[in-house]
């Protein structure tokens, strides 16, 4: 055996030790797929299941199907994407892996949402289908616009499943939001207009709708909002993410800010981060 098979040898022995004591030290850990190989992810996968430490794997495709596969039955929670791998039987598959391990399965999509007949990949109906089984989707109109009636429909079915159907706004609220929320739908939308009308009668309509369906309209705070309508968003079910300065202490900003900690986000109500809008 060679100096340099020992070498690899003993550093992918080291980097298995490194994963186990990422998963013992950490909650709701997020581990890329290229970060370490296949047997030290199995092997990860099957210690946090047996200690119920909650453990994702980000698909980027470096991994085939069968895989992937074995990593869900293993119990690791799977998020991949439509770029990452485009294909509705494949989901079917990982789906059903996920039920068996105790898992769930991810899906950001990126693209264009398709038609009732794609020419490739997912149809709508695939789509549909899909959520009406339990599959978690999250979906962002920063390079695309989404049309408000597809989501509804797509929300609900996901309501259906018991899935979780997450929808990333970029700017002020628009008009079909509430209805979006009303069906299920986690919507996350900045600070960005909101305290000007009717952009804060939209956030608070869209948090009550989301709360009422049982779900959450999830605000970013990055530029302040008056005091007045923080609170009447909290009233409405509104969750927050704070990513201003903490304010003075007494101040009636600050004890909002300890107040909105208590309502937390489920690991699955967000894509990977709270940091930033995907």
């Amino acid at each position: 055996m060679s100096e340099k098979t020992i070498a690899e040898g003993v550093a992918g022995v080291v980097r298995t030790y490194e994963l186990m004591d990422r998963v013992r030290t950490r909650q709701d850990l997020v581990i890329r797929d290229d970060q370490f190989g296949h047997e030290a992810l199995l092997d990860a996968a099957a210690y946090a299941r047996r200690r119920r430490i909650p453990l994702s794997v980000l698909d980027t495709g470096r991994f085939g199907l069968v895989e992937v596969e074995a990593l869900a039955r293993a119990g690791a929670r799977v998020l991949t994407s439509d770029e990452a791998r485009p294909r509705a039987d494949e989901w079917e598959v990982l789906l059903a892996a996920c039920r068996k391990g105790g898992a769930r399965l991810s899906v950001f999509w990126a693209g264009p949402l398709p038609g009732a007949e794609a020419a490739s990949g997912p149809s709508f109906q695939d789509l549909e289908d899909l959520l009406g089984a339990g599959l978690d989707f999250h979906i962002s109109d920063r390079t695309h616009p989404r049309d408000a009636a597809a989501l509804a429909s797509l929300a609900a079915a996901a309501k259906k499943g018991r899935a979780y159907f997450v929808l990333y706004h970029v700017g002020p609220p628009a008009d079909g939001l509430a209805g979006t929320a009303g069906r299920g739908a986690w919507i996350h939308f900045g600070d960005e207009g909101l305290a000007e009308e009717p952009a804060a009668e939209r956030a608070v309509a869209i948090a009550a709708a989301a709360s009422r369906a049982g779900s959450r309209a999830v605000v970013r705070v990055e530029r302040g909002l008056p005091l007045e309508l923080l609170e009447a968003l909290w009233a409405a079910g509104a969750a927050f993410v704070f990513l201003t300065p903490p304010s003075d202490d007494g101040s009636g900003i600050r004890l909002f800010e300890r107040k909105a900690l208590r309502r937390k986000l489920p690991p699955r109500a967000y894509h990977l981060s709270t940091v930033f809008l995907p």
